[in-house]
């Protein structure tokens, strides 16, 4: 009966491995064989969700070690390396091969980061794309891009390797993949995973099988009492597995509890960081825009003290060239003025010269005009002191003469009188015609 079942089994995995893809029948990916990583796991890793991915990771190891799709990931000198089991043996991955929600894990989750992994925010996937180059991102174009909402489940720890650790861990490749064919009947998705299952697995079955169908009948009875006792080993491992799955959940959800813990206070920190960020870069801008402040005001004063200068230098420029205008004009001023005074103090000579000469003219006619009317006064004071001497005379006469009749003295006076205006009218007559007549003698003037 027993044997029914295993084959069986063994013919449905046949089966489902017919119906994976052709390109999934040839070697994919694997680089090398049996490859030595540079640690060892020394007992079963207690591996927790990565949150949002179908991958695992133990956060307690100081490497960067996963869970996915049945197998067990491992990026070690900047390479990727696969196995079933826990501890190896590793086979090396190229990088073109190796899924894409494995190189989807945010840096966060690796414990041993490479130098280049520096500056890269720990909250998304790692720039596989930069150091692999583009050849690489042309061929795993979109592997970065999926949608969130659609991630299928994570596959099932193999908890069954719990139980063989330390001396029990089985080295040999083909008694691993016995025992992986009897505990785990997970069914992979990705193509790398597939082939490790394809060729290793389901052919150590097979072999298995066919081993026990040729093995004879003792051999058959004692190994049917060898595997009951193994069934009761293995129901006993399985309750041992069930409890530890149970202690492992309990611990996810310790863990994922923790894990949310962490997340709140990352992102409290993040929030504080970001705030003194914001601070510190409002700091730095206030303290830029001072500076600035302070630079913009030194050069306008610099600028204020070239234009002052420059204003003060034209103003000086302005000053001497009005200074010298107002000499010049002033010089063109003082010039006009001498020789306006000149022109005046020449009038005024002249006017003083034609005054004098005039005076002088009028001196002069004053003075022949008094020397034309000199003889005549003299002849005019002669004949008065004659007219005198006459009078004087007559008065003699009649002081000498008998007195006569009244009536008869004053002839002689009378007769003298009359004597003396006629005498003295022609005299007269010519003196006005001399004086008014010419018009210029003093007293015409």
């Amino acid at each position: 009966m027993r044997h029914l079942i295993l084959a069986t089994s063994i013919a449905t995995s046949m089966l489902l491995y017919a119906a994976v893809p052709a390109h999934a029948q040839v070697s994919v990916g694997i680089q090398s064989h049996g490859v030595s990583i540079g640690f060892n796991v020394s007992a079963y890793p207690r591996m927790v969700a990565v949150p949002g991915y179908p991958v695992y990771y133990d956060p307690r190891m100081n490497s960067n070690y996963f869970f996915y799709d049945g197998l067990y990931w491992v990026y070690q000198d900047n390479n990727w390396y696969s196995s079933g089991w826990y501890d190896g043996p590793w086979d090396q991955i190229g990088p073109q091969y190796v899924p894409a929600f494995v190189l989807r894990v945010p840096v966060r989750y690796y414990g041993q980061r490479p130098a280049y992994f520096s500056g890269w925010s720990v909250d998304v996937a790692p720039h596989w794309g930069e150091y692999w180059g583009n050849d690489w991102q042309q061929q795993r174009s979109g592997w970065d891009s999926w949608d969130r909402h659609s991630v299928y489940q994570a596959a099932p720890l193999p908890s069954y390797q719990a139980q063989y650790s330390g001396s029990r861990y089985p080295r040999a490749v083909d008694q691993q993949y016995s025992i992986q064919a009897t505990n785990y009947r997970y069914q992979p998705r990705e193509a790398v995973a597939q082939q490790y299952y394809q060729q290793h697995v389901v052919t150590s079955a097979t072999r298995n099988a066919t081993t026990q169908q040729v093995q004879s009948p003792q051999q058959s009875g004692a190994q049917q009492q060898q595997r009951s006792r193994n069934q009761t080993q293995q129901q006993s491992n399985a309750q041992q597995q069930r409890q530890e799955h149970a202690k492992d959940q309990a611990q996810q959800q310790s863990h994922a509890q923790q894990q949310k813990h962490e997340r709140a206070t990352e992102q409290a920190q993040q929030q504080s960081h970001a705030q003194q960020q914001q601070k510190q870069e409002r700091s730095n801008e206030q303290a830029q825009q001072r500076s600035h402040a302070q630079q913009q005001q030194k050069q306008e004063r610099a600028s204020a003290q070239a234009h002052q200068q420059s204003h003060a230098e034209q103003q000086q420029k302005q000053e001497r060239s009005n200074e010298q205008a107002q000499q010049r004009s002033q010089a063109q001023q003082q010039q006009k003025q001498e020789r306006a005074n000149d022109q005046a103090q020449q009038r005024s000579q002249a006017q003083q010269q034609q005054k004098q000469e005039r005076s002088n003219g009028q001196a002069q006619q004053r003075s022949q005009a008094q020397q034309q009317q000199q003889p005549q006064r003299s002849k005019e004071q002669a004949q008065q002191s004659h007219g005198q001497q006459q009078q004087q005379q007559q008065h003699a006469q009649q002081q000498q003469a008998p007195q006569q009749d009244p009536s008869n003295q004053h002839q002689p006076r009378q007769q003298a009188v009359a004597k003396d205006k006629k005498s003295s009218q022609p005299d007269k007559d010519k003196g006005d015609k001399k004086d008014g007549g010419g018009g210029g003698g003093p007293d015409g003037n």
